[in-house]
């Protein structure tokens, strides 16, 4: 992962229109990212897909976040992985035991 979780702003599962907090749709992320490409790494590396071709009618072909670094904002491939909410806070407390 090439952010950092107090970064992030909105994620975005597979398949929805909403992001997972509700508070921002697939509309919003095109307005804020109309043509950019995803980035990849820590570096700014990008791999030539851009989020409107990760857009497919009206909902979101990948998981992706997008983050707000300094004063910038950055939409990732989100490639965290998914663990079911009763396990949350046990994973949650192993991270941070790490």
């Amino acid at each position: 992962m090439s952010y950092k979780e107090n970064e992030v702003v909105a994620k975005y599962t597979k398949g929805n229109h909403q992001s997972d907090c509700g508070e921002y749709n697939v509309n919003d992320l095109l307005e804020m990212f109309d043509q950019a490409e995803i980035t990849i790494d820590e570096y700014g590396t990008t791999d030539g897909v851009t989020v409107n071709d990760l857009v497919t009618f009206g909902t979101t072909d990948c998981n992706l976040v997008v983050t707000s670094e300094c004063d910038d904002m950055f939409c990732y491939y989100n490639n965290e992985i998914v663990v079911p909410c009763s396990l949350e806070l046990d994973y949650e407390f192993q991270q941070q035991s790490e």
